[in-house]
């Protein structure tokens, strides 16, 4: 047997170590069995044989599959947990989730957003809203979750808490903020929208397939992502809040903006 030399403690990497000496253990011990058969020495020719041989063994690598195939598993387990304790990329998310596939939407066949989407996403809100102001916001609403930490109220429900984490006043007002920032960057909507669809297909991770986000995941995307803004505009006293942050010529670039995307939208569900 080969003796394993295990890496430093960290289960991910040991389990993969082991998962890949057991195959070579495999391939070893076929040269071995070739070997005793012919006198303890092994041509080229006998070596490719005994790579055939194991090759023709079905389930030689179902050990060593079963441990990636598991981790893998428990990485988008992991992932997942991430996702559920930063408040504020979930809640940033959550405004497009019903467009995600697994959900609403249905699956990719049906014109579901690949959730592959959230890492050139979360590179989107970057780039447009700048990180300097992202930390200071989400510095904000951990704020907010500590101040209700010891409370007993609808905020630390666990069965509803993104809900009602959505819906308290405070956060809803910094979610919006960082959304109607990002709409400012539409100025020049077809030129924008392009130039979205472009980054977000090329910035989509490695094993996310054929799928493509089109003009059309762009339009229900960017009409989601903008709701509470739209919302907001709709009503005097609050658009009148946008415009004490924003300024009244950049509110004004807003309602320009917020009504392209409608156009664009109204056309979808016309064809649709």
């Amino acid at each position: 047997m080969i003796a394993v030399n295990k890496p430093p403690r960290d289960s991910f990497k040991q389990r993969h170590h082991v998962a890949a000496f057991s195959v070579l253990e495999h391939f070893a011990q076929g040269l071995v069995h070739h070997a005793r058969d012919h006198g303890g020495v092994l041509t080229e020719e006998q070596i490719l044989k005994a790579v055939d041989g194991l090759r023709d063994q079905e389930n030689l690598f179902d050990g060593a599959w079963s441990v990636l195939e598991s981790d893998m598993e428990s990485l988008k387990a992991r992932e997942k947990a991430a996702v559920r304790h930063d408040p504020f990329g979930r809640l940033l998310v959550s405004r497009f989730e019903y467009l995600l596939e697994g959900g609403e939407a249905g699956d990719l066949e049906h014109g579901a957003l690949s959730r592959s989407i959230l890492q050139p996403f979360f590179k989107v809100i970057r780039m447009m809203v700048g990180m300097d102001m992202l930390q200071e916001i989400d510095g904000e609403i951990h704020a907010i979750i500590e101040a209700h930490a010891d409370e007993d109220d609808e905020l630390r429900d666990p069965t509803e808490y993104w809900d009602h984490l959505a819906k308290e006043p405070a956060v809803a007002l910094r979610i919006n903020l960082v959304f109607a920032r990002m709409a400012l960057h539409f100025k020049d909507y077809e030129h924008r929208k392009k130039w979205l669809m472009q980054l977000v297909n090329d910035n989509l991770p490695s094993g996310s397939g054929n799928w493509t986000f089109t003009e059309t995941h762009c339009i229900l995307m960017l009409h989601a992502l903008f709701r509470d803004v739209r919302k907001t505009l709709a009503v005097p006293e609050h658009s009148a809040e946008l415009v004490a942050k924003l300024g009244s010529e950049n509110v004004a670039t807003l309602r320009t903006v917020v009504k392209a995307i409608e156009n664009d939208y109204a056309v979808l569900k016309k064809e649709g």
